[in-house]
């Protein structure tokens, strides 16, 4: 009796030993049959963050399954070309690229498999061309919202600025942003940075020259704004933004693109490659499909203005 108790517990334990396996290896084929997605983004800021979570959840809510492999150079243009390096051995089935130097290093690397851009505001000039790169651009009219501007500031002659100068997203911006002040008759006060640690110093320099500030969406200074809403508000400058993650750092307001969108956006594109089987050439780069108001609600406060002015009534208002 012992004896057939020992075989049976053997017998049984074997059992569950295959059983076990079987279940593993099924587990592993499944995982191998997952689609690699990649995604490289160049700095961790609202903005960036937030087309980063519109594209997953785009994906997700496809029930698409895939292995994400994410990197983060954390503002280190030097780290993109190890990833996209990485990628590409890994073998990944499609990158995300979230800002411009981050889709410029990737397609520069990658060739043969799909890489989609968000965040990026002149795909052309930064030079994002071939039939697998496309995208959705950030692009915002500099003139339209210089002009709901200044319904709000009326007084308003001076404007100033901070970009990187070796951004060439920052560069495109701070031209159109140029030209559509002087064909109004404004001014632009143009302060270059190249790190975060020459904010205080521009900040500094554009101190009583400028009547308002603007922001575009540079990655330096977008990462600053905490330390430049701070400063512009204690001098009573009102400041625009380009993006929505500005607003919640501090800024008074933009009238951009909301970047959870955008990423969802390029998610949709995604989605035609990964499971619709389209090609990338017959995706051509798209620009935000939503543009909307956001206005700090405390900096508002802080600079006298009110919100109840009808410029402002389809606003969104945050703490």
């Amino acid at each position: 009796m012992k004896i057939k108790k020992i075989l049976g517990l053997g017998l049984a334990c074997l059992i569950l030993a295959s059983c076990g396996k079987a279940k593993s290896e099924d587990k592993e084929a499944k995982a191998e049959g997952k689609l690699k997605v990649g995604i490289v983004q160049i700095a961790d800021h609202p903005s960036l963050d937030a087309a980063r979570e519109g594209f997953i959840e785009k994906l997700d809510s496809e029930n698409i399954a895939y292995e994400l492999i994410d990197h983060r150079a954390n503002g280190d243009l030097a780290l993109v070309p190890q990833f996209a390096t990485d990628l590409k051995s890994k073998k990944a089935d499609l990158i995300y690229t979230i800002g411009t130097p981050a889709a410029q290093g990737v397609s520069n690397t990658i060739k043969d498999k799909p890489v989609l851009f968000a965040a990026v505001t002149d795909p052309e000039g930064a030079g994002l061309k071939g039939d697998n790169v496309s995208g959705v651009s950030d692009y915002v009219e500099a003139g339209k919202l210089i002009d709901d501007f200044l319904k709000l500031y009326p007084k308003a002659k001076v404007f100033g600025t901070m970009y990187n100068t070796n951004e060439q997203n920052s560069v495109v911006q701070i031209e159109a942003l140029e030209k559509a002040l002087n064909q109004r008759g404004l001014k632009l006060e143009k302060q270059g940075v190249s790190s975060i640690n020459d904010i205080p110093q521009a900040i500094a320099s554009l101190k009583g020259k400028i009547d308002a500030m603007v922001t575009v969406t540079d990655n330096v200074v977008v990462n600053a704004m905490p330390v430049i809403s701070e400063a512009l508000i204690k001098e009573k400058i009102p400041s625009i933004a380009y993006d929505e993650g500005s607003v919640k750092n501090g800024a008074l307001m933009s009238e951009g693109v909301n970047y959870k969108d955008l990423g969802s956006q390029a998610g949709a594109m995604a989605v035609e490659i990964l499971k619709n089987g389209k090609a990338v050439k017959d995706l051509p780069y798209e620009k935000a499909n939503t543009l909307k108001t956001l206005v700090n609600k405390k900096t508002a406060e802080a600079l006298g203005l009110d919100l109840t002015n009808e410029i402002l009534k389809d606003a969104e208002k945050i703490d």
